[in-house]
């Protein structure tokens, strides 16, 4: 028995003109549809960009992973990783948000650190997919040009 966690991590572009309001549809779709299928991850959104990680069932994330592809309220979508791992990293998440427009200025800080400490702490051998969510992450937070199209 196979007991391993398949992860993917992919980020997208927001659909022009998209608010907080669509966002928080997508985060309650997707943590109804989490819940029944086993699947655990984490949504950030900031300067018109998505990134998630998706853990569960291979197969499940796959087709979830061509469903996401088909809403139009986001586009240019790119899977990052996607492999393995032995633990999920958001165990009692089924959709975890992190929305960045919501922070002030100090929290967001605190967001960016935890993605830093995450970076130390993974090793790429054996959480290969992890790490690339926390660079993109951390890469979208502190370095905007690495996002915008030329």
């Amino acid at each position: 028995m196979n007991n391993k966690i398949f992860q993917l991590t992919y980020r997208s572009r927001a659909s022009e003109g998209i608010g907080k309001e669509q966002i928080m549809e997508i985060v309650e779709e997707a943590a109804a549809f989490n819940s029944r299928f086993d699947i655990t991850g984490c949504l950030v959104f900031d300067q018109g960009y998505f990134i998630q990680i998706l853990e569960g069932e291979k197969e499940t994330i796959n087709e979830l992973y061509k469903k996401i592809t088909k809403d139009r309220r986001h586009f240019q979508f790119e899977i990052l990783s996607k492999g393995e791992a032995t633990d999920r990293l958001f165990k009692s998440w089924d959709m975890g948000y992190i929305f960045m427009e919501d922070f002030v200025v100090g929290e967001k800080e605190e967001v960016v650190k935890k993605a830093r400490k995450e970076l130390d702490t993974i090793s790429i051998k054996n959480d290969f997919t992890p790490k690339v969510f926390w660079y993109n992450v951390y890469t979208l937070l502190t370095d905007s040009k690495f996002y915008k199209s030329n």
